[in-house]
């Protein structure tokens, strides 16, 4: 156990004298939480701005702009009779959307004649769209429920029978673990795993490596020659520094942008701890496979650039192409963005991610079994080149 400490004692030594990459390690997660939380800050996008082209120009079509505008979603920017210069803001990105109200439209509803409004979406940004959409189409149902209702009340139709023949039945919608479909309660915990991820990465791939590169392996076998506790001590302080950053992101930066976590604390603990573990043992690896610092990070940056996009967070795993399934899957982060959404956001507990902590269980054997005959490899190798050289003092 002594000989256990020293080596950690040594590590933090050497980690406390790379100013580097302790900024990296203790303020990347500070200051890129805090952008993106700010960045989303206001969870759903609003007074998006569309154009209202009114050839009509009656008192509905007034109506209708003035319902258009009270929508949460939409600011009408613009009201012009003239459908080319609702284009040329179209076109230039002025505005997300167009809504045109056809001439003699009030005329037409009074003869039955069912006129169109046509409404143009900027669909390069779908989210974007996506709100407007929903903003317009609600507003226009509930003004087309307004007509047919106050048509039917004409004819003599008392109200409730008027409400009851227009809503046939009524639809009822209720939305669990986001209600207000809030779009940084959504990503935020996609994107803070992911940066973490990198930042943890970018760390841990300098372990060994700057061992080999700066030719100090030697000096760690003076303190013990066993595989599993050099293994074990190197790893050790970046266990624990990365567990209390984690756990001092979720219950430090999820409550200042008032994002509730649901899951029990040593639910998300144990679980959070599988994947740290996963992390270092596979930056382990990869520092101890590649000998230098550069080459190491470089590998284990291509590794984890894409693991966000292949994850399943934003896109399902089982839509992708089979070779990017297999590849999603070798990835940590998949398995954990899978399950850690359950947990924290659902409340689940770790039987409901059993497959998620399998597959997490999985990848930690390999780059455990990797990592250890890699260094065992390495200290033989080692003291192969020692006993040579006190051969050759001979």
């Amino acid at each position: 156990m002594k000989r256990f400490f020293s080596i950690v004692k040594r590590e933090l030594k050497h980690f406390i004298f790379t100013p580097i990459a302790m900024l990296i390690l203790f303020g990347g997660p500070l200051i890129f939480g805090l952008i993106i939380g700010l960045v989303y800050l206001n969870a759903k996008p609003l007074d998006l701005p569309i154009v209202v082209v009114d050839e009509d120009n009656t008192i509905l079509s007034q109506n209708i702009i003035e319902a258009l505008e009270e929508n949460q979603f939409l600011k009408v920017i613009k009201v012009t009779p003239n459908e080319f210069e609702a284009q040329k803001y179209f076109r230039n990105q002025t505005v997300e959307g167009i809504v045109t109200i056809p001439s003699r439209f009030e005329a037409d509803i009074q003869q039955k004649r069912n006129p169109e409004i046509d409404v143009n979406l900027n669909a390069i940004n779908i989210l974007t769209s996506n709100y407007i959409n929903t903003g317009i189409i609600k507003t226009l149902s509930t003004i087309n429920a307004g007509i047919e209702i106050n048509s039917l009340q004409k004819k003599g139709m008392p109200n409730n029978t008027a409400n009851d023949q227009f809503e046939s039945f009524k639809i009822n919608v209720d939305r669990y673990y986001n209600p207000e479909s809030n779009y940084l309660r959504f990503l935020w915990p996609g994107i803070t795993g992911t940066i973490l991820q990198q930042i943890f990465l970018l760390v841990i791939a300098i372990i060994f490596a700057k061992e080999f590169e700066k030719n100090t392996f030697h000096e760690i076998l003076k303190y013990s020659k066993s595989t599993t506790t050099i293994l074990l001590a190197k790893s050790f302080p970046y266990l624990v520094m990365m567990t209390f950053i984690w756990i001092g992101m979720l219950y430090l930066m999820y409550p200042l942008f008032h994002i509730d976590i649901i899951g029990s604390f040593w639910v998300i603990l144990t679980f959070s701890l599988l994947f740290i573990l996963s992390l270092l043992f596979m930056g382990v690896m990869v520092s101890l496979l590649f000998p230098t610092q550069l080459l190491s990070t470089e590998i284990l940056m291509i590794i984890a650039s894409p693991s966000f996009i292949v994850s399943g967070y934003t896109w399902p795993v089982s839509q992708m192409p089979v070779f990017i399934q297999y590849i999603a899957n070798a990835l940590p982060l998949t398995h954990f963005l899978s399950g850690f959404r359950k947990i924290v956001f659902m409340g689940n507990n770790l039987l409901d991610v059993k497959s998620e902590i399998f597959a997490l269980l999985i990848l930690l054997l390999i780059s455990i079994t990797i990592s250890w005959f890699s260094l065992n490899y390495k200290i033989k190798k080692d003291r192969k080149k020692e006993i040579q050289n006190q051969l050759n003092l001979w």
